[in-house]
Formats: C-alpha cells, structure tokens, sequence
C-alpha cells in the first residue's frame, strides 16, 4: 500500500467548501450574523493554516542556511501563535461576531483535515 498524505493546498481548499457550505446552510437555518461567524472563523483557519507553512518554510531555510537552530527560528513559532490569538481575541471583543458560528468556523479546518487525508488515502488504495 502506498502512503499518501495530504497537502496544505488541499486542506486549505476543503476548508473553504466545508466553511462556505456551513455558511450557506447556517444562513438558510439560522441567522445572517452565524453565517458570517463561520465565514470569519473559516477565514482565520485557512489563514493561521497558510501563516503556519509559511513560518515553517522560513523556519527550514534559516536553518539550513546558518547550519542550525538560530534564535529567530525559536521565536517565529510562538509569535505566528501570538499574532492569530491576537487577531481572535480582538475579533472577539472589538466586533459584534457570532460567537457560535465563529466556533464551528474554526471546526471546519480539523473536519477538512479528516476529510482531505480520508480522500488522499483513500485515492492511495
């Protein structure tokens, strides 16, 4: 059996399907503030998801470059988490947002990572 796995492109894009389907559904069944909840928890998934490749990219190449761990890789983890808890928090108090459909926003990424490795895997079969 071959092993596959899944690609950051291909979570990111089940992500959006899985956030904007939940929207649209949230916005027929519930209310227009859950269905724009959603929509910006999704947003903040796809772009802590994409912050996170990005860093560790960044991360690899210094080290590659100055033979090692070096002090800005440490840190750039831990800030990128700072930076999203940040822009989450400040949503949070600063906006008007619908707390509930905020959360299963955010629960669309670990539902379209289950998903998307189901789908590679089962392609790999």
């Amino acid at each position: 059996m071959t092993w596959r796995v899944p690609t950051i492109a291909g979570i990111q894009r089940v992500t959006a399907i899985t956030a904007g389907a939940l929207s649209l559904l949230l916005l027929a069944l519930a209310s227009p503030a859950a269905a724009i909840g959603c929509a910006v928890g999704g947003a903040v998934m796809i772009t802590n998801l994409f912050l996170l490749a990005f860093v560790g990219r960044w991360i690899v190449a210094v080290a590659s470059q100055s033979g090692g761990a070096n002090r800005l890789g440490i840190v750039a983890a831990p800030l990128k988490l700072l930076f999203i808890v940040t822009v989450v928090a400040l949503l949070l108090s600063r906006t008007d947002i619908n707390v509930p459909g905020f959360v299963l926003g955010i629960l669309t990424q670990p539902g379209a990572i289950f998903i998307e490795t189901w789908r590679v895997s089962a392609r790999a079969a």
